[in-house]
Formats: C-alpha cells, structure tokens, sequence
C-alpha cells in the first residue's frame, strides 16, 4: 500500500506492490482543449504548429506571438482557475481503479507545488482518490529518489517523451509508456522511441500495463 500524509515524496512509503506513476496534464486530466479555452476567453489563441506551447500562443489583440514569459504567466493563471476549466479523460478513472487491483498508483504532476492543493480538490472531485505529488524537479529525479531504499516493479506514464527519458535514465529498469491520447497532439509529438512504449489511449496503456505486470510478477 501507498500512503501520503504530506504533498511531498519524503512522505511517500512505498510497498512491494508494482508501483504505477501517472502524469495528469493530457493523461488524466485534459489540458490542451480546455486550455485553449482558456486563452480565447482572456484575449489569446493556442494554434499548436509544433508540440510546444512557447511560440504557438498568439494575442487576439494584435495577433503578435506571445513571448514565453508571458506564456508562463497564462499557464500560472489557468492553473489557479484548473477548477473550473479542466476535466478528466473519460477512461482515466476505471482504467486506474481498475488497476489499483495490481499496482499502487501515484499521481506526479509538473507544477509549481503551490497549485497542488487545487488540482487535488480537483481530481478528488471526480474520484481520483490517488496520492499526488506536484514538482518542478526532473520526474527520473524525484521517483529515483522516491524509490531510493526499495524500488518497486515501476510502471511511468506521461505524454511527454522528455519525461519518460528522465525515468528511464535514473531508473533503467522502469517501464516508461509515453501516452498520447489525441490524435492531432500525437501527429505533432516527436516519435516514441525505447525503452519507452506508446500507447494511443487508455485502453491500450491498461492492455501494456497488465502484461508487464503479468510477465514481471
């Protein structure tokens, strides 16, 4: 079992049992649909041409491009309103649930620690009762560390393939699945290599997850 009493890893103790980690931006929880959203309604517009917020955001105003300080700032002010903006996948919560009968399940999001405390209302809300951590530090970083005295059998989704890097370099022997839910998002994401695996759903990340347990119980 995984218990947290603190939002912080330190707080973590981990089991015996496989141990998934799961990103929530554009895997839990949508991000890119309700972020654009977002932005039409505060005067902007996210035209991804590239898989990258930074350069695609434009103000409606004058049409230039946003620079990435203030593109920074737009994600902060989203994240302070996630509530009322952002929704879960719709098979995000069986698939978890469904699961948490062989593996504890973590939630790691990239994000300021100080919106933690919002996205877990959030996530609660529609029935995501899994620990969460909220970091900026590299995610390989925090879960080596997580990790550290008794490393589980660790299952690693997040749609970014920077992330599933970080994983595989501080813990070769992780299996690092790089989740790309939306067809258009995946066009522009740059190509899935290994060690890591893509999945195109949920359906398919569950299918790879319960063999990889079945195959390393």
């Amino acid at each position: 079992m995984i218990r947290l009493a603190e939002p912080s890893a330190s707080d973590l103790a981990i089991g015996a049992r496989p141990l998934l980690v799961v990103d929530v931006d554009e895997v839990v929880l949508q991000f890119v649909a309700p972020f654009k959203a977002f932005l039409l309604a505060n005067g902007h517009e996210l035209n991804l041409e590239t898989f990258s917020l930074n350069g695609n955001v434009k103000s409606l105003e004058d049409g230039r491009r946003v620079e990435n300080a203030e593109v920074k700032a737009l994600i902060s002010a989203f994240y302070d309103s996630q509530e009322d903006w952002q929704e879960p996948f719709s098979a995000a919560r069986p698939t978890l649930e469904g699961l948490t009968e062989i593996a504890d399940v973590l939630l790691l999001t990239a994000m300021p620690p100080r919106h933690r405390e919002k996205r877990r209302r959030l996530l609660a809300r529609h029935g995501f009762d899994f620990p969460l951590i909220a970091s900026e530090a590299p995610k390989g970083e925090v879960l080596r560390d997580l990790c550290e005295t008794a490393p589980p059998d660790l299952i690693f989704v997040d749609d970014m393939l920077y992330n599933c890097r970080s994983v595989s370099q501080c813990l070769p022997e992780a299996l690092t699945i790089n989740l790309l839910i939306n067809d258009d998002y995946r066009a522009l994401a740059p190509k899935t290599t290994p060690p890591s695996l893509v999945a195109t759903g949920w359906d398919h990340a569950d299918t790879i997850i319960r063999r990889h347990i079945a195959e390393n119980g």
